[in-house]
Protein backbone atom coordinates (compact mmCIF):
# COMPACT_ATOMS: atom_id res chain seq x y z
CA UNK A 1 0.00 0.00 0.00
CA UNK A 2 0.99 3.67 -0.11
CA UNK A 3 1.76 5.97 2.28
CA UNK A 4 -1.94 7.65 1.89
CA UNK A 5 -3.11 4.04 2.06
CA UNK A 6 -1.63 3.69 5.37
CA UNK A 7 -2.71 6.44 7.20
CA UNK A 8 -6.39 5.88 5.67
CA UNK A 9 -6.46 3.02 6.39
CA UNK A 10 -4.95 3.81 10.10
CA UNK A 11 -7.49 6.57 10.55
CA UNK A 12 -10.53 3.62 9.54
CA UNK A 13 -9.21 1.45 12.59
CA UNK A 14 -10.49 3.99 15.09
CA UNK A 15 -14.24 4.81 13.95
CA UNK A 16 -16.53 4.65 16.39
CA UNK A 17 -13.74 5.27 19.30
CA UNK A 18 -15.38 8.44 21.43
CA UNK A 19 -13.98 10.04 24.60
CA UNK A 20 -14.79 8.69 27.76
CA UNK A 21 -16.17 10.08 30.35
CA UNK A 22 -18.37 12.02 27.94
CA UNK A 23 -17.21 15.59 27.60
CA UNK A 24 -13.56 14.72 29.24
CA UNK A 25 -11.67 14.93 26.41
CA UNK A 26 -10.45 11.96 27.76
CA UNK A 27 -9.09 9.84 24.95
CA UNK A 28 -6.82 7.65 23.81
CA UNK A 29 -5.15 10.55 21.01
CA UNK A 30 -4.80 12.66 23.62
CA UNK A 31 -3.01 10.35 25.70
CA UNK A 32 -0.63 9.59 22.95
CA UNK A 33 -0.09 13.06 22.43
CA UNK A 34 0.55 14.65 26.00
CA UNK A 35 1.99 11.15 27.35
CA UNK A 36 -0.69 11.25 30.16
CA UNK A 37 -4.15 11.06 30.33
CA UNK A 38 -5.37 14.65 30.38
CA UNK A 39 -9.44 15.48 31.06
CA UNK A 40 -10.94 19.19 30.87
CA UNK A 41 -11.06 21.03 33.46
CA UNK A 42 -11.62 24.43 34.76
CA UNK A 43 -8.11 25.92 33.71
CA UNK A 44 -7.10 23.76 30.66
CA UNK A 45 -9.69 21.92 27.68
CA UNK A 46 -7.82 19.49 25.42
CA UNK A 47 -10.15 19.31 21.82
CA UNK A 48 -8.80 16.51 19.83
CA UNK A 49 -9.87 16.62 16.28
CA UNK A 50 -6.08 17.78 15.47
CA UNK A 51 -4.45 14.93 17.94
CA UNK A 52 -6.30 12.42 16.15
CA UNK A 53 -4.71 13.06 13.08
CA UNK A 54 -1.64 13.62 14.40
CA UNK A 55 -1.20 9.99 16.16
CA UNK A 56 -2.90 8.23 13.03
CA UNK A 57 -0.60 9.91 10.82
CA UNK A 58 2.42 8.42 13.46
CA UNK A 59 0.95 5.80 14.08
CA UNK A 60 1.38 4.68 10.20
CA UNK A 61 4.88 5.58 9.95
CA UNK A 62 4.13 8.86 8.89
CA UNK A 63 5.11 11.21 11.72
CA UNK A 64 7.26 14.02 9.79
CA UNK A 65 4.87 14.08 6.84
CA UNK A 66 2.14 15.63 9.21
CA UNK A 67 2.53 19.14 9.70
CA UNK A 68 6.14 17.81 8.65
CA UNK A 69 6.69 17.03 11.54
CA UNK A 70 5.57 19.85 14.00
CA UNK A 71 3.45 18.44 16.75
CA UNK A 72 0.54 20.41 17.76
CA UNK A 73 -2.78 19.69 18.67
CA UNK A 74 -4.03 23.21 16.97
CA UNK A 75 -6.03 23.50 13.63
CA UNK A 76 -4.69 27.38 13.65
CA UNK A 77 -1.21 26.00 13.58
CA UNK A 78 -2.22 23.60 10.38
CA UNK A 79 -3.55 25.85 8.62
CA UNK A 80 -0.81 28.65 9.12
CA UNK A 81 1.32 25.98 8.55
CA UNK A 82 0.28 24.70 5.22
CA UNK A 83 -1.21 28.16 4.30
CA UNK A 84 2.42 29.31 4.58
CA UNK A 85 4.12 26.79 1.94
CA UNK A 86 1.49 27.55 -0.08
CA UNK A 87 -0.09 24.21 0.15
CA UNK A 88 -3.79 25.20 1.40
CA UNK A 89 -5.95 24.62 -1.72
CA UNK A 90 -9.96 25.12 -2.95
CA UNK A 91 -10.43 21.49 -4.02
CA UNK A 92 -9.20 18.72 -2.14
CA UNK A 93 -7.96 15.71 -2.95
CA UNK A 94 -7.66 11.82 -1.39
CA UNK A 95 -4.77 12.09 1.84
CA UNK A 96 -5.58 16.14 2.33
CA UNK A 97 -6.13 17.58 5.67
CA UNK A 98 -9.69 19.43 5.48
CA UNK A 99 -10.72 22.25 7.65
CA UNK A 100 -13.50 23.66 8.90
CA UNK A 101 -14.86 26.40 10.59
CA UNK A 102 -18.42 25.80 12.67
CA UNK A 103 -20.77 27.82 13.73
CA UNK A 104 -19.50 27.11 17.30
CA UNK A 105 -16.19 28.78 16.23
CA UNK A 106 -14.92 31.43 18.79
CA UNK A 107 -14.52 34.97 17.46
CA UNK A 108 -11.79 36.06 15.24
CA UNK A 109 -10.78 32.15 14.49
CA UNK A 110 -10.24 30.71 11.10
CA UNK A 111 -10.72 27.32 11.88
CA UNK A 112 -11.48 25.02 14.64
CA UNK A 113 -11.90 21.44 13.21
CA UNK A 114 -10.22 19.18 10.89
CA UNK A 115 -10.39 15.80 9.32
CA UNK A 116 -9.01 13.78 6.78
CA UNK A 117 -10.29 13.23 3.38
CA UNK A 118 -10.64 9.53 2.57
CA UNK A 119 -12.57 9.98 -0.80
CA UNK A 120 -13.54 12.58 -3.37
CA UNK A 121 -17.08 11.63 -4.90
CA UNK A 122 -18.18 12.52 -8.59
CA UNK A 123 -20.81 15.26 -7.23
CA UNK A 124 -18.27 17.41 -5.23
CA UNK A 125 -18.59 15.90 -1.82
CA UNK A 126 -15.90 14.59 0.39
CA UNK A 127 -15.59 11.47 2.16
CA UNK A 128 -13.62 12.35 5.82
CA UNK A 129 -12.72 10.41 8.54
CA UNK A 130 -12.82 13.03 11.59
CA UNK A 131 -11.95 13.04 15.41
CA UNK A 132 -13.43 14.82 18.18
CA UNK A 133 -16.59 15.34 15.99
CA UNK A 134 -20.61 14.02 16.34
CA UNK A 135 -23.83 14.31 14.99
CA UNK A 136 -24.94 17.14 17.20
CA UNK A 137 -21.38 18.99 17.84
CA UNK A 138 -19.60 19.46 14.70
CA UNK A 139 -16.06 20.42 16.06
CA UNK A 140 -16.62 18.77 20.15
CA UNK A 141 -18.85 15.98 19.00
CA UNK A 142 -16.25 13.33 21.27
CA UNK A 143 -16.23 10.89 18.94
CA UNK A 144 -14.41 9.39 15.55
CA UNK A 145 -17.01 9.42 12.58
CA UNK A 146 -16.81 9.32 8.90
CA UNK A 147 -18.64 12.40 7.95
CA UNK A 148 -19.84 13.68 4.39
CA UNK A 149 -18.68 17.27 3.75
CA UNK A 150 -19.57 19.23 0.91
CA UNK A 151 -19.22 23.30 -0.13
CA UNK A 152 -23.29 23.77 0.56
CA UNK A 153 -22.84 22.04 4.39
CA UNK A 154 -25.56 23.19 7.36
CA UNK A 155 -23.46 24.17 10.24
CA UNK A 156 -20.25 24.71 8.93
CA UNK A 157 -17.83 26.21 6.03
CA UNK A 158 -14.93 24.19 4.21
CA UNK A 159 -12.00 26.50 4.93
CA UNK A 160 -9.78 24.41 2.64
CA UNK A 161 -7.19 21.74 1.78
CA UNK A 162 -3.97 21.27 3.77
CA UNK A 163 -2.15 19.06 1.37
CA UNK A 164 1.17 16.90 3.44
CA UNK A 165 3.83 16.24 1.34
CA UNK A 166 3.69 12.54 1.55
CA UNK A 167 6.96 11.49 0.01
CA UNK A 168 8.96 13.64 2.85
CA UNK A 169 8.67 9.53 4.33
CA UNK A 170 12.19 9.34 2.73
CA UNK A 171 13.43 12.11 5.79
CA UNK A 172 12.39 10.20 8.48
CA UNK A 173 15.03 7.79 8.91
CA UNK A 174 17.61 10.66 8.00
CA UNK A 175 15.91 12.61 10.45
CA UNK A 176 16.17 10.04 13.28
CA UNK A 177 19.63 9.07 12.76
CA UNK A 178 20.73 12.56 12.79
CA UNK A 179 18.88 13.02 16.31
CA UNK A 180 20.89 9.99 17.36
CA UNK A 181 24.09 11.03 16.29
CA UNK A 182 23.76 14.37 18.32
CA UNK A 183 23.66 12.09 21.44
CA UNK A 184 25.43 13.67 24.31
CA UNK A 185 27.06 10.88 26.89
CA UNK A 186 25.75 11.57 30.55
CA UNK A 187 25.79 10.15 33.60
CA UNK A 188 22.70 10.38 35.81
CA UNK A 189 19.79 8.89 38.12
CA UNK A 190 16.37 10.05 36.96
CA UNK A 191 12.85 9.68 38.59
CA UNK A 192 9.91 9.59 36.56
CA UNK A 193 7.40 12.00 37.04
CA UNK A 194 4.24 10.82 35.76
CA UNK A 195 2.17 7.64 35.06
CA UNK A 196 2.68 5.41 32.21
CA UNK A 197 6.12 7.12 30.14
CA UNK A 198 6.60 5.73 27.13
CA UNK A 199 10.18 3.75 26.55
CA UNK A 200 10.75 4.22 22.72
CA UNK A 201 13.13 2.38 20.60
CA UNK A 202 14.42 5.75 19.59
CA UNK A 203 14.10 8.91 20.12
CA UNK A 204 10.98 10.16 18.74
CA UNK A 205 7.22 9.85 19.07
CA UNK A 206 7.08 7.95 16.00
CA UNK A 207 9.18 4.97 16.93
CA UNK A 208 7.87 1.29 18.55
CA UNK A 209 6.56 1.54 22.17
CA UNK A 210 8.64 -0.97 24.60
CA UNK A 211 7.44 -0.52 28.01
CA UNK A 212 5.78 2.06 30.18
CA UNK A 213 7.44 3.33 33.59
CA UNK A 214 5.35 4.44 36.60
CA UNK A 215 5.47 7.17 38.72
CA UNK A 216 8.81 7.24 41.25
CA UNK A 217 10.63 4.47 39.04
CA UNK A 218 14.13 5.24 39.04
CA UNK A 219 16.05 4.86 35.98
CA UNK A 220 19.90 5.21 34.70
CA UNK A 221 20.29 7.45 31.34
CA UNK A 222 23.72 6.99 29.61
CA UNK A 223 22.69 9.64 26.98
CA UNK A 224 20.48 12.66 25.85
CA UNK A 225 19.40 14.51 23.19
CA UNK A 226 20.16 18.39 23.92
CA UNK A 227 17.17 19.57 22.69
CA UNK A 228 14.91 21.91 24.90
CA UNK A 229 11.58 21.65 23.21
CA UNK A 230 12.09 18.30 22.18
CA UNK A 231 14.25 16.53 24.96
CA UNK A 232 14.82 12.80 24.92
CA UNK A 233 17.07 10.30 27.41
CA UNK A 234 18.75 7.21 26.90
CA UNK A 235 18.18 4.58 29.25
CA UNK A 236 19.13 0.87 29.39
CA UNK A 237 15.46 -0.23 27.84
CA UNK A 238 15.57 2.31 25.02
CA UNK A 239 14.79 6.60 25.32
CA UNK A 240 12.17 8.26 27.53
CA UNK A 241 11.03 11.85 27.27
CA UNK A 242 12.85 14.36 29.01
CA UNK A 243 9.61 15.61 30.16
CA UNK A 244 8.78 13.40 32.34
CA UNK A 245 12.27 12.90 34.35
CA UNK A 246 13.91 14.89 37.32
CA UNK A 247 16.98 14.39 38.49
CA UNK A 248 20.95 14.80 38.71
CA UNK A 249 22.62 14.85 34.91
CA UNK A 250 26.39 14.94 34.26
CA UNK A 251 26.74 15.93 31.32
CA UNK A 252 30.28 14.34 29.15
CA UNK A 253 31.04 12.27 32.51
CA UNK A 254 32.83 15.38 33.54
CA UNK A 255 32.74 16.34 37.07
CA UNK A 256 32.29 19.81 36.22
CA UNK A 257 29.09 19.66 34.53
CA UNK A 258 26.66 18.74 36.84
CA UNK A 259 22.82 20.08 36.48
CA UNK A 260 19.44 19.31 37.42
CA UNK A 261 16.41 18.48 35.48
CA UNK A 262 12.63 18.80 36.65
CA UNK A 263 9.56 17.93 35.09
CA UNK A 264 8.57 19.44 31.55
CA UNK A 265 12.30 20.19 31.42
CA UNK A 266 12.69 22.30 33.35
CA UNK A 267 15.84 23.75 34.92
CA UNK A 268 17.64 26.05 37.11
CA UNK A 269 20.00 29.00 34.64
CA UNK A 270 21.73 31.52 36.67
CA UNK A 271 20.20 30.90 40.40
CA UNK A 272 20.44 29.53 43.29
CA UNK A 273 17.52 26.42 44.25
CA UNK A 274 16.88 24.38 46.69
CA UNK A 275 17.03 20.68 46.20
CA UNK A 276 16.48 18.52 48.90
CA UNK A 277 17.55 20.56 51.52
CA UNK A 278 20.45 21.67 50.38
CA UNK A 279 21.18 25.11 48.49
CA UNK A 280 22.79 25.15 45.45
CA UNK A 281 24.13 27.59 42.72
CA UNK A 282 24.04 27.22 39.12
CA UNK A 283 25.74 30.04 36.58
CA UNK A 284 24.04 31.10 33.06
CA UNK A 285 25.14 27.72 31.88
CA UNK A 286 23.03 25.65 34.04
CA UNK A 287 25.95 23.78 34.99
CA UNK A 288 26.36 24.05 38.97
CA UNK A 289 28.99 25.77 40.53
CA UNK A 290 31.52 23.32 42.75
CA UNK A 291 34.41 24.54 44.95
CA UNK A 292 34.53 28.11 45.09
CA UNK A 293 33.23 31.28 46.92
CA UNK A 294 30.55 32.88 45.17
CA UNK A 295 29.54 36.40 45.65
CA UNK A 296 26.15 37.32 47.94
CA UNK A 297 24.00 39.42 45.48
CA UNK A 298 22.64 41.37 48.36
CA UNK A 299 25.92 41.73 50.36
CA UNK A 300 29.76 41.49 50.41
CA UNK A 301 29.30 38.26 52.05
CA UNK A 302 30.96 35.10 49.68
CA UNK A 303 29.37 32.21 49.83
CA UNK A 304 31.19 28.73 49.87
CA UNK A 305 29.99 25.61 48.15
CA UNK A 306 31.99 22.44 48.14
CA UNK A 307 32.76 19.74 45.62
CA UNK A 308 29.33 18.67 45.94
CA UNK A 309 28.04 22.05 44.59
CA UNK A 310 26.41 22.31 48.01
CA UNK A 311 26.19 25.53 50.36
CA UNK A 312 27.76 25.77 53.41
CA UNK A 313 26.84 28.21 55.98
CA UNK A 314 29.76 27.78 58.30
CA UNK A 315 32.04 29.29 55.85
CA UNK A 316 30.83 32.57 55.11
CA UNK A 317 33.17 35.56 54.59
CA UNK A 318 34.37 38.55 53.57
CA UNK A 319 37.53 37.98 53.01
CA UNK A 320 37.25 34.41 50.72
CA UNK A 321 40.87 33.00 50.01
CA UNK A 322 42.17 34.13 46.63
CA UNK A 323 43.67 30.30 46.21
CA UNK A 324 39.97 28.76 45.10
CA UNK A 325 37.73 30.49 42.38
CA UNK A 326 36.06 33.85 42.90
CA UNK A 327 32.34 34.28 41.31
CA UNK A 328 31.38 37.64 42.12
CA UNK A 329 28.19 37.93 40.20
CA UNK A 330 26.92 34.16 39.34
CA UNK A 331 24.29 35.57 37.19
CA UNK A 332 26.56 36.74 34.67
CA UNK A 333 29.30 33.61 34.95
CA UNK A 334 29.28 30.28 33.18
CA UNK A 335 29.93 27.21 35.88
CA UNK A 336 32.07 25.36 33.89
CA UNK A 337 35.20 26.31 32.31
CA UNK A 338 37.13 24.43 29.93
Amino acid sequence: MSLIDNVISKAREYVGVSEYPPESNNVKFNTDYYEKEVYDSSTATYPWCVTFLWDVFRMAGAEKVFCDGIKTASTETVYSHYKDKNMLFSKGQRGDIILLLTGEAGKNRRVNHAGIVVGVNTDGTYETIEGNTGNGDIANGGMVMTRKRNFDGKGYTIVGFARPDYKNQSNIQVQTDKQISNEIPISARLTIVGSGVRVRTAPNTSSSLLKNLSEGEVVKASGRIASRYNPWFHIAEGWISGKFVKGWIKDYNDNNRWWYVEKDYRYAKAEWKNISGNEYCFGKDSYLFVNCYIKSALSGVYYWVDGDGAYQKQHDTTSPNRKYRIVENYKMENAYIK
